[in-house]
């Protein structure tokens, strides 16, 4: 398989953006996960826009450039490699 084909990222090209939505089985791995996102972002200074329910979060990385760009891709890893960490946790 592919990277794109497991992926749950959605590109868009207006405005240049990621968006994904990752479901979670309780509260605490959702906070859990959150708490990893919080940790990447910061890592990059690069910052998603997060939203939550009690068992999901939705995110999205709007690129700073007109086009997506290596943080973005960067971003959208890490916090692919987190929500692995928690689901196997």
């Amino acid at each position: 398989m592919t990277r794109s084909e497991i992926s749950p990222w959605k590109v868009k090209q207006r405005p240049a953006s990621m968006e994904a939505k990752f479901v979670f089985d309780s509260y605490d791995d959702l906070r859990a996960f959150l708490d990893e996102v919080a940790e990447q972002a910061e890592a990059l200074s690069h910052h998603p826009n997060v939203s939550f329910g009690r068992d999901y979060a939705s995110l999205v990385i709007y690129s700073e450039e007109s086009e997506l760009t290596d943080v973005d891709y960067q971003l959208a890893d890490r916090i692919d490699a987190g929500f692995q960490k928690v689901k196997q946790a």
